[in-house]
């Protein structure tokens, strides 16, 4: 069981005890109770009342929900995580059920001892505040773009100090607003009472747009990326972020009234440049959480390679036994040819988006097709109602002369529409395995292929603009790859594009790292196995040098 400086050294790298001092560090070990669960069992249940709060101090739980009266796994938490404080400080009973793995140990403390702390040790008010916060509204809000086992660990709108100073402008504005109705009130004015009217209610939809503009900025840290959201209402969309293991340092700026009203910027500095939270409410507490989890990510690492080069080494002295090969799968059918079929092309024409096998491929949007070729199909259109349309308006059948250059007309049109949609379906963005590849072909001209290895990609960003933009949900999605900047244009949901490529690279890092780590373990290993075999021969030669004992 861990002592008291163990937990002091545990509570120094949580963001939660950030800024306390060692003595008031000591005060919070003292006071915190421990347990250690066997497999599977129940921490507590959904429904239960809350009671306590819990630190993870060695292994892993799962987090599950009743859904239709059956259990639903929703997340799971390890070492240095936390869990059980909404219901304490909220005094609700627990939202789920927590079911710990063999030998996890959490440390608890019981709603009274929290009480006591959070009046004893002031640091933690606001530790405990900007966690809060963070937790509420990622239960109030849904991102359809987080990975499987991603969790959201810091979550905040900028401050509300920025709503202040944008809703001042229409405030004022109220003065003359109500001053008119008054005076149409006392002059018994029509017109002024119209005016004055018009300028309060524009002011209040002024008002209510700026709202929700401030509300729809977010800034989101989990245990994988950093996430800056950024939304104006009907004109832009955008998302950046970056993975935890891109982060090269983590810095805050304030000022004055930042340092009085407690909320200044967090600059997240990367391999591709910055992103910058501003108006973050406690940047220093914010700024320790993302430290804590990109640290955090290191260490879990660390202990994952530890453990498979403990395990390669057992295999290595004592191999385990040979498992039969599985029978060979059977041999594919050949698919049969397909012919040519009006339907299935038409299916397929102004698809944006397929998916074969491990290649995603992604056309620009099809309002990027019309937007090209409306005049064209205008002009095609207005030639082909001319024939119905000459005899009403001439009284007589078009001359065979007019009729061949309508025909000619309407086929350099229909010609051009062709081209234009040939040149729109040629041009490509793919998002493989193992690379991203954007791909400009010109019909009649030259084609233009670049690539780039997933595994090279720093930073993603999405951006939706304009009404259209919005309306039609297309946009384009910016990749950085070293010095290189790849640009996929006018796609189709680019948020989900973007998630498709982070996807992808995880995958590709994963596979890559484990394949490296893979061949340094197996020599490492071979090393210490022919260590562990020569000590074993050298004890063998000395024991059988060793002269018998006389009876």
């Amino acid at each position: 069981m861990p002592d008291t400086p163990f937990r002091i050294e545990f509570l120094k790298k949580l963001h939660l005890f950030r800024g306390l001092s060692n003595e008031e560090l000591a005060a919070v070990a003292e006071e915190l109770r421990e347990k250690t669960f066997t497999e599977s069992e129940v921490v507590f249940a959904e429904g239960t009342v809350a009671d306590s709060f819990f630190l993870i101090f060695e292994g892993r739980v799962d987090i599950s929900r009743l859904v239709k009266n059956k259990p639903v796994k929703i997340g799971s938490l390890v070492k240095g995580d936390y869990f059980g404080e909404q219901g304490l400080l909220r005094g609700k009973n627990r939202n789920a059920t927590i079911t710990a793995d063999q030998g996890t140990i959490v440390l608890f403390l019981y709603r009274v001892q929290f009480e006591q702390l959070l009046t004893k040790v002031q640091g933690l008010h606001h530790n405990f505040d900007i966690m809060m916060a963070s937790r509420k509204l990622a239960n109030e809000l849904h991102f359809n773009w987080l990975a499987e086992n991603e969790i959201i660990y810091f979550l905040a709108r900028k401050h509300q100090f920025l709503l202040v100073r944008a809703l001042v402008l229409p405030a004022l504005i109220l003065i003359p607003a109500f001053g008119l109705l008054a005076s149409a009130y006392l002059l018994l004015s029509a017109a002024i009472g119209l005016v004055g009217g018009f300028l309060l209610i524009v002011d209040l939809a002024w008002a209510g747009w700026r709202y929700l503009d401030w509300g729809n900025d977010f800034y989101i840290v989990t245990n994988q990326r950093v996430v800056w959201l950024e939304k104006v209402i009907g004109l832009y969309d955008s998302r950046v972020e970056a993975g935890i293991g891109t982060i090269l340092s983590v810095n805050t700026e304030t000022g004055f009234w930042e340092r009085v009203f407690d909320f200044g910027t967090v600059v997240v500095r990367t391999y591709t440049g910055q992103i910058r939270l501003d108006f973050v409410r406690h940047p220093k507490q914010a700024a320790a959480m993302i430290e804590e989890y990109q640290n955090r990510a290191k260490d879990v690492g660390r202990m994952a390679d530890q453990e498979t080069m403990k395990q390669a080494i057992r295999n290595k002295i004592e191999p385990p036994k040979p498992v039969p090969p599985p029978p060979p799968p059977p041999a594919p059918k050949k698919p049969a040819k397909k012919l040519f079929s009006l339907q299935a092309w038409w299916k397929n024409a102004f698809r944006m988006r397929t998916e074969d096998g491990s290649t995603i491929t992604y056309h620009k949007h099809v309002f990027v097709f019309f937007r090209n070729a409306s005049p064209y199909m205008a002009g095609f259109f207005i030639a082909l109602s001319s024939f119905l349309i000459w005899p009403l308006v001439m009284g007589y059948i078009m001359p065979l002369w007019l009729v061949m250059l309508v025909l000619f007309g309407m086929f350099v049109l229909f010609f051009v529409v062709a081209y234009e949609y040939v040149d729109w379906k040629n041009d490509i963005y793919q998002v493989t395995v193992d690379q991203i590849i954007d791909v400009t072909r010109s019909p009649f001209g030259t084609e233009d292929r670049k690539a780039a290895p997933l595994e090279n990609i720093l930073s993603t960003e999405y951006k939706r603009r304009g009404f259209i933009g919005m309306a039609l949900n297309f946009g384009s999605v910016t990749i950085m790859v070293g010095g290189a900047q790849y640009k996929f244009e006018d796609v189709v949901d680019p948020p989900s594009v973007q998630l498709d490529i982070v996807r992808r690279q995880q995958g590709r890092l994963a596979k890559k790292r484990e394949t490296e780590i893979a061949g340094e373990r197996d020599r490492m290993a071979e090393w210490l196995a022919m260590y562990h075999r020569t000590m074993a021969e050298i004890d063998r030669e000395k024991n059988q040098s060793r002269p018998a004992n006389p009876e």
